[in-house]
């Protein structure tokens, strides 16, 4: 009888759900993505392909003001003509043009 107990409850435990609710939103916020793991990279790449196909702007990671600054502007593109692994937040924007420029290289 007790057998019988256990293995109708154990039936009755196994078929509950869990109740754990994970939409969309959840599975692709900054903070679920960084705790499974996933690196920078990846979660910018992630928030910014949501908010093009929402139609929402994007904020860009800490950009200065003084980078308006036309001689700090300058000094800026400079190091990033010299040094490529400077962050020009150019990453995956889909202003593609199809004739070269000088700013290519």
């Amino acid at each position: 009888m007790k057998k019988r107990y256990f293995i109708i409850g154990l039936a009755v435990i196994l078929a509950l759900p869990a109740l754990a609710e994970l939409t969309v939103d959840d599975a692709v916020s900054r903070d679920y993505l960084k705790y499974h793991g996933h690196s920078t990279a990846v979660i910018n790449t992630t928030q910014k392909n949501i908010a093009q196909i929402a139609g929402e702007p994007l904020e860009e990671p800490l950009e200065y003001e003084y980078y308006g600054n036309p001689v700090v502007r300058f000094i800026r593109r400079v190091v990033m003509y010299l040094d490529p692994s400077v962050d020009d937040h150019s990453f995956y924007e889909h202003d593609i043009k199809t004739t070269p420029r000088f700013d290519d290289l």
